[in-house]
């Protein structure tokens, strides 16, 4: 049975370049590279412009966080400082969250009928969180060491830079 030289081409093609786009995503995934990007479709913002008080939540992923929670507490202020966030007469608060199979770093809110799922569904995944406001600017951050079931393990809080039990 003879094949042609184009249908054997097309046949490999089909097969090796599906391959080759996996290892390219598995390699970006296994780099080990920190990054840090904004969860679309997340930001939260209670009460409206004008009013007393005003609260933004804003939620992130990040892509192989560090285990240490000083180097971790480190990198979210520093992402935070090149990306300022600011709100008028409000509080703010930044989530952060590891990359799991419950929470991949494609993950969208789903307001289903039937299933549902929203941030309040993955905080076994959220490792570092940030909180201020206008009336008390100083930054609170809380950094978590947790197990792939989500339990703590080790929870530090800072207030700026010192470190508080």
């Amino acid at each position: 049975m003879k094949v042609s030289s184009k249908v054997l081409g097309l046949i490999m093609g089909a097969f090796f370049i599906p391959l080759s786009l996996i290892g390219c995503a598995e390699s970006e995934e296994s780099s080990g590279e920190t990054k840090i990007f904004e969860i679309a479709n997340t930001e939260e913002v209670v009460g409206k412009k004008g009013e007393e008080v005003l609260t933004l939540r804003k939620h992130y992923m990040v892509l192989n966080p560090p285990r240490d929670l000083i180097d971790l507490k480190d990198l979210v202020e520093g992402y935070v400082k090149d990306n300022p966030v600011e709100s008028e007469n409000g509080f703010l608060h930044l989530s952060f969250y590891r990359e799991s199979d419950d929470l991949p770093r494609n993950w969208q809110p789903d307001e289903g009928y039937m299933n549902t799922d929203r941030l309040e569904h993955h905080k076994s995944d959220l490792i570092a969180s940030i909180t201020w406001s206008d009336i008390q600017p100083e930054k609170e951050y809380d950094v978590y060491d947790k197990s792939e079931e989500g339990k703590i393990l080790k929870r530090m809080r800072f207030i700026e830079d010192r470190l508080v039990e």
